[in-house]
């Protein structure tokens, strides 16, 4: 009987023991499992925050690189207002301080030789107020001999300088205006100068 309770009780030990350690096992199983999916998904999401602070870094990126372009753009933009006013003040001053009456004289005596074929044409000259009456003495010295009418000169207070000439019968129209020739050599000298400053040949 004794030795019967002796193997009953080794049976039901072996049996604990038995499951006691597939407990055991199933216990370490599922944990080593979750904490293969924990430290999975914690990579995942360091590499999904690594990605998104890489995406977050080359937008800013881009978006300081935009800003500083515009920047530059606007300041190179205001340098050629600037630049362009500036020569167009220089151009219109020494305009301004060419057009005499005495030049504007010898430069329509200079145009009348040559469109002036007919005696009978006229001349007719628009300039600035300040200078109408200098301008109408010279040119009256200076084309008596070729025009048997005389040339009218007429003071425009619009024309701040220079003068705009007309030569009846050929149709020609010359704009000598300080406005006029400060337009067009802004336009020549403007773009040259700003290439010299940017440093093109």
């Amino acid at each position: 009987m004794s030795e019967e309770l002796q193997s009953l009780l080794e049976k039901i030990n072996s049996d604990g023991i038995m499951k006691a350690n597939a407990e055991r096992d199933a216990i370490i199983a599922k944990a080593k499992s979750e904490a293969a999916a924990i430290v999975a998904g914690a990579k995942k999401e360091a590499a999904d925050l690594r990605a998104q602070a890489a995406a977050e870094a080359e937008t800013l990126q881009k978006r300081a690189e935009s800003a500083i372009s515009q920047a530059a753009r606007d300041v190179v933009l205001k340098l050629k207002a600037e630049l362009g006013a500036r020569i167009s003040a220089a151009v219109a001053g020494a305009a301004e301080e060419a057009m005499t009456p005495e030049f504007m004289a010898e430069l329509i005596k200079s145009l009348g030789a040559k469109f002036l074929s007919d005696p009978e044409a006229e001349l007719t000259v628009i300039t600035a107020v300040r200078d109408a009456a200098k301008l109408d003495a010279a040119l009256k010295g200076a084309l008596a001999a070729s025009l048997r009418k005389q040339p009218r000169v007429l003071a425009e207070p619009t024309i701040k300088g220079g003068m705009e000439v007309n030569f009846s019968g050929s149709e020609l129209f010359f704009d000598f205006s300080t406005e006029a020739l400060t337009e067009l050599l802004a336009a020549y000298t403007a773009p040259r100068i700003a290439a010299i400053f940017a440093g093109d040949k």
